[in-house]
């Protein structure tokens, strides 16, 4: 395909509401470099990282006009002359990650702390259109009959896996708490957890949601969050506490998590969904010897456990809702009010 062509699809050129995603057929499509794969997008998945991008105000350096969307599937259309992964006609799901490639991080492959770490459709052009460049490396192979769940998976399970195995090391013999359980990354830790074998308390808005949730997870306690929310998890472990308890919530639930967690418990926190600024007890830390990691997505090496994992279990997420790419807005409208269960899904 010519690097010259137009390609359709969303940018955003200024920060604000919904409507200020626009819909667009004469977009110039990325060239390809040597190390890179382009991509004809078939699925792309939508995270609240999409949100802040739209919205602003987050702090983080951000670039417009851009083209959002981090959850990627889609077909290699071209490749690079360096790249000998993948040939034009394999399916492949996106890393979203980037590092600098240079510094100390990086070349032990923690690139999410990289200080340069960049994620696909946040700090450079993502899914939302027809085509995408990207490193060759960062793409893996995929098959069989679940594309459209293959969307919902990058974001929320590379940091599940990052927040609760690699940083919150996760056995079998833990009680594990995971707020916001029918979001996209708390199916995708329900899904670990149980994968894992470990006893699983989640917290949702709703009892409808949480209904839903027995159906596909019935040996899973699921605790409808109100004030009493730490009490029931402490009833539920014998008032001992959890021994792991993940955190995407941030301002409103911080502090309740360092509550039910059992001394020498261990908070894995990953999101602010409510907000960055906690007040917290500090006593709750010291005093129980509580250990707390974040969790800023995940690693390459992550990914590519995920893909194994889900090949391997087939614990795909649930994808609550698909929209065509013009309805772009609802779809981040639908995601916002929160009534969904799984992932939010758009189809390029």
């Amino acid at each position: 395909m010519n690097p010259s062509e137009k390609m359709a699809g969303v940018v955003l050129e200024e920060h604000g509401g919904p409507e200020n995603l626009l819909y667009k057929t004469n977009i110039e499509s990325p060239k390809l470099k040597e190390d890179e794969i382009k991509i004809q997008v078939e699925y792309c998945g939508l995270n609240h990282l999409d949100i802040w991008l739209r919205k602003g105000g987050t702090g983080d350096k951000l670039t417009l006009p851009r083209i959002p969307g981090s959850d990627v599937v889609g077909i290699v259309k071209d490749v690079g002359g360096d790249v000998k992964n993948l040939r034009t006609g394999d399916r492949v799901i996106l890393y979203p990650g980037k590092g600098c490639g240079q510094c100390e991080a990086c070349s032990q492959g923690r690139e999410s702390a990289c200080k340069f770490f960049e994620v696909l459709g946040y700090n450079n052009d993502g899914g939302y259109a027809e085509y995408l460049t990207i490193q060759g490396k960062r793409a893996l192979r995929i098959e069989g009959d679940y594309i459209e769940q293959w969307a919902g998976v990058p974001v929320a399970y590379v940091t599940a896996w990052n927040a609760l195995v690699k940083k919150g090391k996760m056995t079998a013999k833990d009680t594990v708490v995971i707020w916001g359980a029918s979001g996209g990354l708390g199916y995708a830790a329900l899904s670990i957890a149980k994968s894992f074998g470990a006893k699983v308390i989640g917290i949702v808005s709703t009892k409808d949601k949480s209904d839903f949730l027995k159906e596909r997870f019935p040996d899973v306690e699921f605790v409808i969050r109100a004030s009493g929310v730490g009490k029931a998890v402490r009833a539920l472990t014998n008032n001992e506490g959890a021994d792991l308890v993940l955190d995407h919530v941030g301002k409103k639930t911080f502090n309740e998590s360092l509550k039910m967690l059992k001394r020498g418990g261990r908070l894995s926190f990953c999101g602010i969904t409510s907000g960055p600024i906690a007040e917290v007890d500090l006593r709750l830390i010291f005093g129980k010897q509580l250990t707390i990691t974040g969790s800023w997505m995940g690693d390459l090496d992550d990914f590519n456990e995920v893909v194994k994992f889900l090949l391997r279990n087939k614990t795909f997420p649930h994808i609550d809702k698909i929209f065509p790419l013009k309805d772009v807005n609802k779809a981040q409208e639908w995601l916002e009010e929160g009534k969904h269960v799984g992932k939010i899904v758009l189809k390029i």
